[in-house]
C-alpha cells in the first residue's frame, strides 16, 4: 500500500510537469541570528540560502545552523519545484533535508517529501499557496533507528505591505505507518516578519514553532532577531571565473 502511495505521487508529477525555462534569477542571503527558546535559553545562529527561479521553475537551498547553551541545531535543505504548463496556479515539488537537534533527540534525520501545490492567490505583493504530498524520514531518533512514512500538509503566506514583509509557512506530519512506541507526527510554524533598513539589508523578527505531539521532548521553539543581506548572484560570472582559473592552471607535463 505505502508503495503504490509513493508510486502514484511519482508518476503524477512526471506526467503533468513540462520542460520548460526561461532566464534564471539567482538570489543569495545571508544572515546573522541572535536566538531565544522556550527555556530562555540564549544562542547564535547563522544562515545561508541559494535561490534560482524562472517563470516555471523554483530551486532552492537552505543552510541553517543554531547554537543554544549545550544544544546544537543543524540542517541542510534542497525543494525544487515545478509549475504545470496548462494549469499555471499548480505545481509538483520534491524537498530533500537532513537535519540534527540534539536539544529533542534527533540525531542524525533525513527527510523527504513529494507532492503537488495550489496557489491559491498571487499577485506582485502577495503569495497563499498549499501544498499536500507524501513524506518519509530515516532517523536516529532518541538513540533508535526509524523508518517513519507521513502524510504532509502545508499552507504559505507572504504579504509585502508599505513598511514591512510578512512571511507565514505552517506544515503539518501525520504519521501514517509504523507507529509503534512512537507517533513522531509533528506541526512546524515559521513567523517572520521582515523590515528593510538599506537596500539589500533586512532586519527580521522572527518565531519558530515545532511541537512533535506525542514524544516526551515535544516542543522546541524560539524567537530570533536577524540581519540578513540579499544579493543579486551572478553565477555566469562566477562561471566563467571558474573557467578562467581551470585554465590558469598549469598542466603537469
Amino acid at each position: 500500500m505505502r508503495f503504490n502511495i509513493y508510486f502514484l505521487f511519482f508518476f503524477l508529477s512526471i506526467l503533468c510537469s513540462h520542460n520548460i525555462e526561461s532566464d534564471p534569477e539567482w538570489k543569495r542571503y545571508h544572515r546573522g541570528t541572535f536566538i531565544v527558546n522556550e527555556e530562555h535559553n540564549y544562542g547564535f545562529g547563522g544562515y545561508l540560502r541559494l535561490k534560482r527561479t524562472t517563470d516555471y521553475t523554483f530551486r532552492d537551498l537552505r543552510i541553517y545552523i543554531h547554537l543554544i547553551e549545550n544544544n546544537t541545531y543543524q540542517k541542510i535543505r534542497y525543494k525544487n519545484s515545478r509549475k504545470f504548463l496548462d494549469l499555471k496556479n499548480m505545481y509538483n515539488y520534491t524537498t530533500i533535508a537532513i537535519d540534527q537537534n540534539t536539544k529533542i533527540g534527533v540525531n542524525v534525520r533525513y527527510h523527504g517529501n513529494q507532492g503537488f501545490g495550489y496557489f491559491l492567490k498571487k499577485n506582485k505583493n502577495a503569495h497563499l499557496n498549499t501544498e499536500i504530498g507524501i513524506a518519509y524520514d530515516v532517523s536516529d531518533y532518541l538513540n533508535d533507528s526509524s523508518k517513519t512514512s507521513y502524510f504532509k500538509t502545508g499552507v504559505y503566506w507572504d504579504q509585502d505591505f508599505d513598511s514591512y514583509e510578512i512571511k507565514l509557512e505552517i506544515e503539518d506530519y501525520i504519521q501514517i505507518t509504523d507507529i509503534k512506541l512512537d507517533d513522531l507526527s509533528r506541526i512546524e510554524i515559521s513567523l517572520e516578519l521582515f523590515f528593510q533598513i538599506k537596500k539589500d539589508f533586512n532586519i527580521i523578527l522572527g518565531y519558530e514553532f515545532e511541537d512533535f505531539k506525542k514524544s516526551k521532548n515535544n516542543i522546541n521553539s524560539s524567537v530570533y532577531l536577524s540581519i540578513e543581506r540579499v544579493k543579486i548572484f551572478n553565477f555566469n560570472k562566477l562561471k566563467n571565473k571558474l573557467l578562467l582559473l581551470s585554465r590558469s592552471v598549469p598542466k603537469p607535463k
